[in-house]
């Protein structure tokens, strides 16, 4: 966290600032929304140097013997990184440190309880092709509950190929998956976007089916938010 606190504190007023937000939930009361900043500075035109500052709430759920423990755990990161980029192509690599506080209800025994500090780090793959076809690829490692997310997306713009409108939609499909040592999750949806040109603004509607080793087959839906100011 310190590290991306530094590279906002010292990055130029004319860097790129972005912001971002995002929910999702499924049908047994788990998931995960945040709410993020990006500041990225331009070097040439191919590499950027980049920050974000992200708060967080993830809530969960498992079983401890008899017991189906609830966790709300609200947390932060921030991290720091570099941006690469050729034409329609970018790579993203970011590491950082996160903080959590996660309590539990039953108040059981558990390693993850409490406050915890711990390395993030981020990856991310992204690019379009000349049919209009974005391919999207985001990987996230937590040392706190040595957690690993990954979510590949295929989207597709079916307006405005002309440019003459302001909002283009796009529709695609994910993939999702997560994984540690005491938890696993899997599954895949649908994805509807709208992207307003002017404003550069895009809005996203998902969901899907999912299926983890808590409580088996389930369903899920989240918002995502982009504006580029």
């Amino acid at each position: 966290m310190a590290i991306g606190l530094a590279f906002l504190l010292t990055v130029p007023v004319y860097a790129e600032t972005s912001i971002f937000a995002g929910g999702e939930v499924d049908n047994h009361g788990q998931g995960f929304t945040y709410l993020g900043l990006e500041l990225s500075k331009k070097l040439n035109d191919n590499f950027s140097l980049a920050g974000r500052l992200v708060p967080n709430y993830l809530t969960y759920r498992y079983r401890s013997g008899p017991d189906l423990v609830r966790a709300q755990s609200p947390g932060f990161y921030g991290l720091a990184g570099t941006k690469l980029a050729w034409g329609a192509t970018s790579v993203d690599l970011f590491g950082g440190v996160e903080y959590r506080h996660t309590s539990l209800k039953p108040d059981v025994s558990s390693s993850n309880k409490g406050d915890q500090v711990s390395g993030i780090v981020q990856g991310a793959f992204d690019t379009w092709i000349p049919s209009r076809t974005n391919f999207n690829l985001l990987v996230s490692y937590s040392g706190i509950s040595t957690f690993i997310y990954e979510r590949g997306r295929i989207k597709q713009q079916v307006t405005n190929l002309d440019y003459k409108d302001a909002n283009t939609i796009n529709l695609g499909v994910e993939q999702i998956m997560g994984r540690n040592a005491d938890f696993t999750e899997f599954g895949g949806g649908l994805i509807f976007e709208v992207f307003n040109i002017p404003h550069s603004v895009a809005f996203s509607v998902r969901g899907g089916y999912k299926h983890d080793t808590t409580f088996g087959h389930g369903g899920y839906w989240g918002l995502e938010f982009y504006k580029r100011l």
